[in-house]
């Protein structure tokens, strides 16, 4: 496998937005934030003169200039989406889609953080950090680090059950790495979706296992702009890039 995304709750961008983006013949993504053009060329400075803009903020100062200006405000938007059309240095307005509306964004996970996790987890969801990092010499999104002096904060994120069942095999251990409470629940279903991968990325190997993959596991060739959903899915992305969907409440 190369990486496992893990929903999180967030706002992503509205379903109509993305359908108009769809419509562009070419689509020119922004590298600083979530804005489309139809063209390519943009830059900071230039816009080619009749060009599309859909994006959620406007009339934005950065670089000490105000940029993305539209005809119609001066007041900086935030939040709302809207299709744009540049005309003689100012966007004009041609659709209004609104604010962002509740879904999910994705944490990735490569394999090395799958493993750690996968330790940590095995150990109860905590460890001593000299113990942890002696087997692994990194630390894993979602995995978080404390002192058990600080006993009340520790307790809030994982718990007094499990704090006291620790502390009773480690009373001298000063210095822990832990999972939080909240968040044992996802890391239990991202391990059960990352043990599948060794057996599918046998399948990538042969072009019957692809067959497979595509037949029974609805596999995809694995678009790396796909950052946000309106469903709860995990996206494990196998060794030839190709991904799979895992629904939250199947798992």
């Amino acid at each position: 496998m190369r990486k496992l995304l893990l929903p999180q709750s967030a706002k992503v961008t509205p379903k109509e937005v993305l359908d108009e983006i769809n419509k562009f013949e070419y689509i020119n993504k922004s590298p600083y934030s979530l804005s489309y053009y139809n063209v390519p060329g943009v830059s900071w400075d230039y816009k080619p003169e009749g060009s599309l803009r859909i994006s959620d903020h406007w009339n934005f100062i950065s670089h000490g200039s105000k940029h993305c200006i539209l005809a119609d405000t001066e007041e900086e938007i935030q939040n709302n989406w809207m299709l744009a059309k540049y005309i003689d240095g100012q966007y004009h307005i041609l659709k209004e889609f609104g604010g962002n509306v509740p879904g999910y964004r994705f944490i990735e996970l490569n394999k090395n953080e799958l493993e750690l996790i996968k330790y940590l987890y095995s150990k109860g969801g905590i460890v001593s950090s000299k113990e942890l990092y002696r087997k692994y010499q990194e630390r894993a999104k979602l995995v978080k680090e404390g002192h058990t002096k600080n006993k009340k904060s520790l307790i809030k994120s994982i718990g007094d059950e499990r704090f006291k069942k620790f502390k009773e095999g480690n009373k001298e251990t000063k210095k822990v790495v832990f999972i939080e409470e909240k968040n044992m629940d996802i890391i239990n279903k991202a391990l059960t979706v990352y043990e599948k991968s060794n057996e599918l990325d046998e399948f990538c190997k042969i072009e019957q296992g692809i067959n497979e993959l595509i037949n029974t596991y609805k596999a995809y060739k694995f678009n790396s702009s796909d950052i946000e959903s309106f469903e709860e899915i995990f996206i494990l992305v196998l060794d030839n890039g190709m991904a799979i969907n895992y629904r939250y409440d199947f798992l």
